[in-house]
């Protein structure tokens, strides 16, 4: 049995775009949120929320808004989201501080967000060339013994990108 820890990088789904709207209030379209269901049920095969399991958000609309998305598919729909207010609009380093806060006892982390930054994070933790495209995910393991505290770069593979 495998007992990597995993972290599931998951870029919100397509957004609107409308004149005179903010971007950290765009809502999803409805293409988005049915990509968004399709892509969930692939990770929902994969994976059960459960107390080892911790889902961190962007506060934007569109990213909460896919996790919401993601957690009804995989049958959690109250499950806690942690909506960490600096990881919009931020860099792959900060991002990393973030995911370095978690609990040992966490072992699988599902980190709802933005380009490029999520992308950029892939390369970073697996140096591997990488690309999120709306409602995609990244599934990345840590190297054995690594802890979410311990991630740094080169220390993590990348397992497939789900779109």
């Amino acid at each position: 049995m495998d007992n990597s820890k995993k972290l599931y990088i998951i870029r919100h789904a397509k957004a609107e775009t409308i004149p005179g709207i903010n971007d950290f209030d765009r809502a999803l379209t409805s293409e988005g949120i049915q990509h968004a269901k399709q892509v969930a049920e692939k990770l929902a095969a994969k994976l059960t929320l459960n107390e080892n399991s911790v889902v961190i958000s962007s506060p934007a609309n569109r990213a909460l808004q896919t996790a919401r998305v993601f957690l009804d598919v995989m049958g959690s729909p109250s499950f806690d989201i942690q909506i960490e207010e600096s990881i919009y609009e931020c860099t792959y380093k900060h991002l990393l501080s973030v995911i370095n806060t978690i609990p040992d006892h966490i072992d699988h982390v599902l980190l709802f967000g933005h380009n490029p930054t999520l992308t950029d994070l892939v390369e970073f933790l697996t140096r591997k060339s990488a690309y999120l495209r709306t409602s995609s995910f990244a599934e990345i393991k840590l190297d054995t013994g690594f802890t979410f505290q311990m991630l740094s770069g080169n220390c993590a593979d990348l397992v497939q990108i789900i779109d």
